[in-house]
């Protein structure tokens, strides 16, 4: 199995890249650099231009690229984070165009988020609920859309709404810090429901949606359990043994520029009906056990480090 990655430099693709090569399976890592190799042989291959783009070869294309989402709202940096999804995705389809049929991956799996959905309050929302409004759920549309496009070219689709994503990097790596010095807390009245996934869940659905054939369309890349705002501030805090004293107003909140507060605020109770429904099997199902996994990992690689610092000294 050859597997393309775009964004494998990336959290996710890091952890994607690691499960692919416990299964024996190849990598062909995409970057947009322009001196990676464009040779359908090589493990490292461009996306500097789309003429350069080379596809061949591949049993599945995992596209995960793009810039990050958790920045500043700026009119500027909100057409980078759509071009780089968007737009990037869009090159990506017409570059599989000009192939031959039987050069074509056999599988598109193109990252979205749960963003879709907007802000939905308590409402439960499975792959056929409909979208929300605004930035994010514009972004997403267009994004899936763009993906979609490939369909037309006998390439099977899977679109993944990704929730908040729980490892040694992504937002723990951020929030890490601040609930240690006990100042996590809730954002705005906590009520927000917030859909999660262990970082080695999202890898092996990932895994599941190449190898199983009738995986197509949407795919809620969610644990069963989301969890309210305050219920994740009171599970991390107990997993570090820590106090969350703090809270964030909503008001502080919604003045970040370009509606940048919907991040933070946006409530979507998400649940992974279509992954269930083909039997995926969740090694974490619980908020709880999921941060006690993360939190043992970083502890274990922390104390890794410092051995090897010791015997190198």
């Amino acid at each position: 199995m050859r597997v393309g990655i775009t964004g494998a430099s990336g959290f996710v693709g890091t952890a994607l890249t690691e499960e692919v090569k416990r299964r024996d399976w190849q990598v062909i890592a995409y970057s947009r650099r322009a001196w990676a190799s464009g040779q359908g042989e090589g493990a490292l291959r461009t996306l500097a231009t789309q003429e350069a783009v080379d596809l061949s070869g591949l049993d599945a294309l995992v596209h995960l690229a793009g810039a990050p989402i958790a920045t500043l709202w700026t009119a500027r940096n909100r057409r980078r984070i759509r071009e780089s999804r968007v737009g990037l995705t869009e090159e990506l389809v017409k570059a599989m165009a000009t192939q031959a049929a039987e050069n074509r991956p056999k599988v598109l799996i193109s990252a979205s988020a749960c963003g879709y959905y907007g802000n939905r309050g308590d409402d439960r929302l499975d792959e056929e609920s409909d979208p929300g409004f605004g930035f994010l759920s514009e972004l997403c549309r267009d994004w899936e859309a763009a993906a979609e496009k490939a369909k037309d070219l006998g390439v099977r689709v899977v679109i993944l709404r990704i929730g908040l994503v729980l490892g040694q990097g992504g937002l723990l790596r951020r929030l890490r810090p601040v609930y240690r010095a006990c100042l996590g807390g809730r954002l705005g009245n906590g009520r927000q429901w917030m859909s999660w996934i262990h970082i080695s869940d999202l890898v092996g659905l990932i895994a599941e949606c190449i190898e199983n054939p009738l995986l197509h369309g949407p795919v809620n890349a969610v644990a069963p359990n989301p969890v309210q705002n305050r219920e994740f501030t009171a599970t991390y805090a107990r997993t570090l043994g820590r106090k969350a004293w703090f809270s964030v107003p909503s008001p502080l909140l919604k003045a970040q520029p370009g509606g940048m507060g919907h991040l933070f605020l946006d409530s979507q109770r998400v649940e992974p009906t279509v992954a269930l429904a083909h039997e995926f099997a969740y090694r974490y199902s619980d908020l709880e056990s999921a941060l006690r996994a993360v939190e043992s990992d970083i502890i274990s690689a922390q104390t890794e480090r410092a051995m090897r610092s010791e015997l190198q000294s």
